[in-house]
């Protein structure tokens, strides 16, 4: 299972950082659901697994939301509590039909050896989204399994055209942590703003990126370079409403 917390904007140090100051407040907001999840996604991130399939239960018991049951299948699938994590999926796709839910519930099924189950999900994903490429690749792989190989081949072909115009249209829940817990601390904003320009140098084409460094900017005070990194997320990706409300605000 590939460890998803190495796509971190940021060191671990300052993941780290990030965890801490979500364990401090929860103290006092015990029931903020949305730092309980913000504590959630950097655990998940920094490798402690099993941590933060427990604040995603807690999470869950605050507000069943889709995006929480989601979340925690995730973690389940990546701790190989692939049946438990199936179960999880199911949660999110009797309330959305998300086709990252199918994809994921596709990867629990395989990996406990249901494979036709994991094609009916996959291709379930991709009615929603004909473009979504690691569902395509994800396809292409079990019908190799499955001896389909002209099938296979067409796939794979799909995902290599899809790569580079993908590369600039990543969705921003790939990166679905929040850094909004670090603006407090004017030590970790100078840090952030390091790390994510470093991080926006190497991938330009990731608006989420952009939009964090805005927030970034902004807690610092240096107001118009917040919204040229506002600007620089919308240009990216103009459907990203989050970057334009706070393009926008005066």
């Amino acid at each position: 299972m590939t460890d998803n917390y190495s796509k971190s904007y940021y060191s671990e140090g300052l993941l780290e950082e990030a965890i801490q100051e979500n364990k401090r407040k929860l103290e006092a907001e015990p029931d903020n659901h949305m730092l309980r999840c913000s504590l959630a996604n950097s655990l998940f991130r920094i490798g402690k697994i099993e941590e933060a399939i427990i604040e995603y239960r807690k999470c869950i018991e605050i507000a069943p939301s889709s995006e929480y049951w989601n979340n925690l299948g995730k973690a389940l699938l990546n701790a190989g509590q692939y049946e438990e994590a199936s179960k999880a999926f199911k949660e999110v796709l009797a309330k959305s039909k998300w086709p990252d839910a199918h994809f994921h519930l596709a990867l629990s099924y395989r990996s406990f050896g249901k494979t036709e189950e994991a094609l009916v999900q996959l291709n379930e994903a991709l009615k929603i989204n004909p473009k979504y490429r690691e569902a395509i690749n994800e396809k292409a792989q079990i019908l190799e399994t499955l001896n389909r190989k002209d099938e296979a081949l067409t796939e794979y072909k799909k995902v290599i055209a899809l790569f580079f115009s993908e590369y600039q249209e990543r969705d921003t829940e790939d990166y679905c942590y929040e850094t909004a817990v670090l603006l407090d601390n004017n030590d970790l904003v100078d840090e952030l703003i390091r790390q994510l320009r470093q991080h926006i140098q190497k991938y330009p084409g990731f608006a989420d990126g952009y939009y964090k460094l805005g927030q970034a900017l902004e807690a610092k005070g240096l107001r118009n370079e917040a919204m040229m990194a506002f600007r620089r997320a919308l240009e990216i990706n103009p459907s990203y409403e989050i970057a334009r409300k706070s393009f926008w605000k005066r």
